[in-house]
């Protein structure tokens, strides 16, 4: 029953990590991406204790339902999580002897966050009844969401590390911080009976446009990074099949709204449009995966093309 947990606790962040893998034209064989992924989950003991630090030392619970929940998703948890993965990753993973390429950058912030995403989900499990559920629910739901914070940070690192610019790389961290503490928000009010209608749709709402958003920024920044790093004569051609991009991102579609649909059933309630709903993370991915594959494919047949017509 524990591997069963521990599977149900990596397989998330590792289908989620291969997203990354794939966008940024990396492989599986990186030591970098493993160390980082590995620092990633060690760094949330730390991330723990400051978040229990500071849960202790600030009288949250003397302001009021509404205010308590926001000062919670920023202090406690967006804040400490955020700059543990940003420290992580500019002064340990970034330093790494694999790290060639500006697009490695984007895996490594990824890997960072899926991998302290790891251990907390797997805390989350062992702790709570039902874990079945919890599981299906937090595999479309937070892992993504601290899958969209790290890609938020590293396509950012990217950005700071093309401009030089110091502000770029404040919002490098500012930025995830932000996404973070807006995913957190509604679901501390819903727990204390807020609003729940009016939350319950906000927190959809930041679900949609931190997932747009996030995905529009690397597939702009990923396009400069590889610029840039064919100009410095680095190599940016994944040994990864642009087919597995295709084939993920099929699986992801149907996966998402299928492991929801499975968590509301098993609680009684049968509404497709709520199963969809909580599906919008692995949507966004699985859309954005096809398209990237498909583009990539295209691209390789053009060129096929281009060079049996120079060869004729």
């Amino acid at each position: 029953m524990k591997f069963v947990v521990l599977l149900a606790a990596i397989t998330p962040p590792l289908i989620l990590l291969a997203y990354g893998i794939g966008k940024a034209r990396a492989s599986w064989r990186s030591e970098a991406i493993w160390n980082a992924f590995l620092v990633g989950a060690v760094s949330a003991f730390a991330a723990i204790a400051v978040e229990l630090a500071l849960g202790y030392l600030l009288p949250l619970d003397r302001a009021g339902p509404v205010a308590e929940a926001g000062l919670t998703a920023v202090l406690i948890a967006a804040i400490p999580e955020e700059a543990v993965k940003f420290f992580v990753l500019v002064w340990i993973a970034e330093k790494h002897v694999d790290v060639r390429r500006r697009q490695d950058l984007l895996v490594l912030a990824l890997a960072v966050s899926l991998g302290l995403a790891t251990l907390e989900n797997f805390f989350y499990l062992i702790s709570t009844g039902g874990w079945q559920m919890i599981a299906a629910l937090r595999a479309i739901t937070a892992v993504p969401g601290h899958g969209i914070d790290g890609l938020a940070m590293g396509a950012l690192l990217i950005r700071a590390r093309l401009s030089g610019r110091a502000e770029d790389l404040r919002l490098a961290l500012i930025v995830p911080i932000l996404l973070h503490a807006a995913y957190d928000f509604p679901l501390f009010a819903l727990r204390k009976d807020i609003g729940t209608l009016w939350f319950g749709m906000a927190w959809l709402a930041v679900i949609a446009a931190s997932a747009v958003f996030v995905i529009t920024l690397c597939n702009r920044i990923l396009t400069k990074a590889a610029a840039a790093d064919r100009a410095a004569g680095r190599d940016d051609h994944s040994i990864e099949s642009t087919y597995w991009l295709i084939a993920g991102g099929a699986v992801v579609l149907i996966a998402g709204p299928l492991l929801a649909a499975w968590a509301f059933h098993t609680k009684g309630v049968e509404v497709a449009s709520v199963a969809i709903a909580l599906s919008i993370f692995p949507l966004a991915f699985g859309i954005d995966s096809i398209r990237t594959g498909s583009k990539r494919r295209r691209g390789q047949l053009a060129a096929v093309r281009r060079n049996l017509d120079y060869a004729h």
